[in-house]
């Protein structure tokens, strides 16, 4: 972990008791979310938006003002004249274009990177070398300029000859869409092409960088900083492609949700610290990092790897994030603002529960669309509870709202989980129209697959025992076979020498031994393995001759997300163990027996029924026999019950 940064003793000067004034620079849904957040504050009176969309132009305590948001000089003088307290950068243009150092100049606070910081977004090659410089996680790469043409041809035909596939980027902005994904070496050498001789992307290919292509799933994590400090946001996932199953082009992004569950709490600590340490180094070069620092990581084996750096917030992802934001985003602003966030904000807070955001966009983008469609529906949609809706590409019209860019809304909708802020979305998607009345419903396009990755992510299953844990295997077998949508994130035991951890590092499954010292409660222990699992984003605990009776506090924590398999049809011989089980049976005379797959709860072997197995008992069956009938069918029966927890969920 990084050392923690200092801070002065002193707290920033109180607010005046009079409200403050801001000032948003842009135009998309992200700057309308960033608007709606900041007019919510308590100490905010009314929130100026330069040059603004038609949905800002309506809502209350908000005004558009026609200012470009390059046009540093207008945007500077209209900070003074509105005697604003706090002047917010949404896009990328005006950071780079150095608004935030003319702001300094007058002395208006400005949440924003200066230039000299936001170069990080506007140069992929200086980024790459300045994580190399620092040690920042990222793959290997290599930059070209402008007349380096033919050598970025070689490198890429020596790169696809060692085994390693690439990616091209366009160096400068390129409204991110800049990055090319070849699937061989020649459309490789084609992209190359592209960006370097055909000039696609103008000015910002005139320096390319080819990197190695990094495998895993990418994660969307911003932070506020302060110059020294980073507060890590909520993890978020975005949709680039414009149709559904992730095809065709890139866009500027049709969709996202947040809480990004691929996250878990292990990888976030890792996200944190790159973040922490990027913020630290810029401020040793002279590069005092003030703003929103966005990072998109890939989640490799090898653990989190830095694509690139953006230096202002995501859109869409500014609309998932900001509604579950908590704290007072005047204050988190204000404090990054003045170098103090700490000071103002000692943590940022956010909401339980999840936001997922849908973009409307105008048929054909992004590439050619049309333009000034009518809306309609979004009295309808706004409506809806839980549901909010975002401009980006709209303006009004004699006879309201037409649609004036590709993206045209963004629909939020808030839930206590994924599954209901998904459905929320999608509800108020389906009140939105972009034809006339009357007219067939063909000109809004939008993916119906936003958050597919959350609903349909497989199980993380932790396996927890002391033994061998033969009955687990059928699980391992059937995920590998493709026939079970789960992972086994982890295997634990509080034996070093368990079998069961052999088994997991033979199968490429992290194993972890958690050890027990003599004389520990069982409340104690619990809670360390608790962590363990935590640790590795685990959402089933599956014990598997766990010679441990787990405390009431572990029943409680993982209720509902707890499996045990017993060796015989519960309730019948609860309680009993091994072979002593079988002879019961025997010794009762019963003709069937099997195996149970139960809750695990306070009361030894008396939770929930979930899946039960029989194995029939037979004239000359012995203990041992029967034993082995009943191993049998456990694996199976493991398999269908963590099947269920996937599906329809296990009973509490």
């Amino acid at each position: 972990e990084p050392p923690q940064p200092r801070f002065p003793a002193d707290p920033s000067p109180p607010l005046p008791t009079a409200m403050a004034d801001v000032l948003v620079v842009g135009s998309g849904g992200r700057e309308h979310a960033i608007a709606c957040k900041l007019r919510d504050s308590p100490q905010v009176r009314h929130v100026f938006v330069a040059p603004g969309n038609g949905g800002t132009a309506q809502e209350p305590d908000m005004t558009n003002v026609a200012v470009g948001d390059s046009d540093v000089p207008g945007l500077v003088q209209l900070a003074k004249e509105k005697a604003v307290a706090l002047v917010f950068i949404g896009p990328e243009a005006p950071l780079c274009a150095g608004l935030a150092d003319a702001l300094a100049t007058e002395g208006v606070p400005c949440f924003g990177p200066t230039k000299a910081a936001a170069e990080l977004e506007a140069s992929k090659a200086f980024s790459k070398d300045f994580f190399a410089k620092y040690s920042l996680p990222t793959a290997a790469y290599k930059n070209f300029k402008a007349d380096e043409h033919e050598a970025a041809l070689a490198y890429v035909e020596s790169e696809y000859a060692a085994g390693r596939e690439v990616v091209v980027k366009a160096s400068g902005l390129a409204a991110g869409k800049g990055v090319l994904m070849p699937t061989n070496v020649e459309e490789a050498k084609a992209a190359v092409k592209e960006v370097m001789v055909d000039k696609a992307f103008g000015s910002a290919g005139d320096e390319v960088v080819i990197e190695q292509l990094l495998i895993g799933e990418e994660c969307s994590c911003m932070s506020f900083s302060d110059g020294k400090f980073s507060a890590m946001m909520a993890p978020a996932q975005d949709h680039k492609r414009a149709e559904e199953n992730d095809q065709g082009p890139n866009t500027g992004g049709m969709g996202a949700y947040a809480p990004a569950p691929c996250l878990t709490p292990k990888l976030r600590r890792e996200v944190e610290a790159v973040l922490q340490k990027t913020v630290e180094s810029l401020a040793k070069e002279g590069r005092t990092y003030i703003g929103v620092l966005y990072g998109g990581f890939m989640l490799t084996k090898d653990g989190p790897m830095l694509l690139e750096y953006n230096c202002r917030f995501g859109d869409p992802e500014t609309q998932v994030l900001l509604p579950l934001l908590d704290s007072d985003l005047f204050d988190v602003a204000l404090g990054c603002a003045q170098g103090d966030l700490k000071a103002r904000v000692p943590e940022v807070r956010w909401k339980s529960g999840a936001a997922a955001t849908v973009v409307c966009a105008a048929k054909g983008y992004p590439g050619s669309y049309p333009k000034g469609l009518p809306i309609s529906g979004l009295d309808a949609a706004a409506a809806l509870p839980g549901v909010k809706v975002y401009h980006a590409g709209t303006k009004g019209a004699e006879g309201g709202l037409v649609t004036s860019g590709g993206r045209v809304l963004a629909i939020t909708g808030l839930g206590a989980d994924f599954k209901e802020a998904l459905k929320k979305a999608y509800e108020g998607v389906d009140k939105i129209r972009f034809d006339p009345e009357g007219a067939p419903a063909v000109s809004l396009h939008c993916r119906r697959d936003i958050g597919r990755r959350a609903i349909e992510r497989p199980t993380r299953v932790a396996i927890v025992g002391s033994t061998r844990g033969s009955s687990s295997q059928a699980t391992i077998d059937a995920i590998k076979a493709g026939t079970l949508n789960a992972k086994v994130v982890v295997a634990c035991s509080n034996k070093s020498d368990a079998g069961i951890l052999e088994r997991a590092r033979s199968e490429g499954i992290p194993a972890e031994h958690v050890p027990c010292k003599k004389g520990t409660p069982r409340a104690e222990y619990d809670a360390t393995l608790t962590a363990v699992l935590r640790d590795h984003g685990v959402d089933l605990v599956m014990l598997v001759g766990f010679m441990r009776i787990v405390s009431p506090e572990f029943c409680r924590e993982w209720a509902g997300a707890c499996i045990n398999v017993h060796p015989s049809l519960l309730p019948k011989h609860a309680g009993g163990m091994d072979l002593e089980v079988h002879k019961a049976v025997l010794d009762a005379g019963e003709t069937e027996t099997g195996c149970t797959v139960h809750m695990v709860t306070e009361e030894v072997d008396g939770g929930p029924i979930v899946v039960q197995r029989t194995v029939p008992v037979v004239a000359g069956d012995t203990p041992e026999s029967v034993k082995a009938k009943v191993q049998a069918e456990e694996g199976p029966a493991l398999v269908e019950a963590v099947r269920l927890f996937g599906t329809t969920g296990l009973p509490k």
